[in-house]
């Protein structure tokens, strides 16, 4: 039998293992659904590539239910999505996009393990640049996009738990508490990635204690060794559909104000340090004139500051001056 032929005859089953996967074993329901007298599992990956044959199987999904009200979809993302991540299979990522173009399916299926697609998507970015881009398609990153808040942190995040971080340009952060979630190899590539100390004081992230964090650095993953891998057409679908994204969280120096030192000028003999930046918002402390003040940010007409006791407030920038 050659090569050709052994791939006509691969079924979604084969190659795979489902005894150490991303799921538990028992919520992998083989031997249970069946199309044309064939288990799902047996369907062949050439049968599933043909159009027609997806159409059709499509119907029968959408026209029939289990008694415990669990669609079969979900059993076909499941063994494509093991696919894609034991195999790179890239005929299982056609597939899996071109089934979950139907918004039932998707509901059943990789609306469920989005965030495992995430995690591979972060592991693997080469993979979903590549595929996309032959077929000119995100359905599988319109999936993930929604995970990535829980896995990269958003420079907000650091300014709103109360965080002391030297923040540079082009930076991003995965979140520690998800670096275990990750296979063992890449957990061993971004250990020689650089990290950056945060120091908090209590918030809620930190159970109201004071902590200090190291944050991974992955920036290098999205980088310009992956842009060496990329002809003009993939670097083209990574910048207009990836990149734009990832913007969202990658550090902007232009947009990260470094803390300085100040102290307050006012007429009156005091300011009002205020919750929000608006002259009607609550006033959290009264600050005297000549109080020195920490800026935290001055990107705005309102500045964020802590005042010598701790509180952190908005001051107007007109009763603000630098030492």
């Amino acid at each position: 039998m050659n090569r050709n032929q052994v791939v006509n005859e691969t079924r979604l089953i084969d190659d795979i293992t489902v005894d150490n996967t991303i799921f538990q074993k028992n919520d992998i329901d083989l031997k249970k659904y069946q199309y044309n007298n064939q288990y799902f599992e047996d369907i062949k990956i050439k049968d599933l590539l043909d159009e027609n044959y997806r159409t059709d199987f499509i119907k029968f999904l959408r026209e029939t239910k289990t008694e415990d009200d669990t669609f079969g979809s979900t059993l076909v993302s499941q063994l494509l999505i093991i696919r894609i991540i034991q195999l790179s299979d890239v005929n299982a990522f056609y597939i899996l996009s071109e089934l979950s173009k139907h918004n039932f399916f998707a509901y059943n299926g990789i609306e469920l393990y989005g965030e495992k697609l995430t995690k591979f998507f972060i592991e693997n970015p080469l993979f979903f640049i590549q595929q996309g881009a032959k077929y000119h398609d995100t359905t599988l990153l319109d999936s993930i996009f929604p995970q990535l808040e829980e896995f990269l942190v958003k420079e907000s995040f650091f300014k709103d738990n109360l965080c002391e971080i030297d923040l540079k340009n082009g930076q991003l952060f995965l979140f520690p508490d998800k670096e275990k979630e990750f296979s063992e190899s890449f957990k061993r590539k971004i250990s020689r990635f650089s990290t950056e100390e945060c120091i908090f004081s209590p918030s809620l992230y930190t159970a109201w204690q004071n902590k200090t964090i190291n944050f991974v650095d992955i920036s290098p993953l999205f980088g310009e060794e992956l842009s060496n891998k990329l002809n003009v057409f993939e670097e083209n679908y990574f910048n207009k559909n990836i990149r734009s994204v990832l913007k969202d969280y990658i550090i902007d120096s232009e947009k990260t104000t470094s803390q300085f030192s100040a102290i307050i000028n006012d007429l009156d003999g005091y300011t009002n340090l205020r919750r929000d930046q608006n002259a009607s918002s609550e006033i959290l402390q009264k600050v005297k004139s000549g109080e020195p003040i920490e800026v935290l940010d001055n990107t705005s007409d309102w500045f964020l500051v802590k005042t010598k006791e701790g509180k952190e407030g908005y001051i107007h920038k007109s009763r603000v001056r630098s030492k």
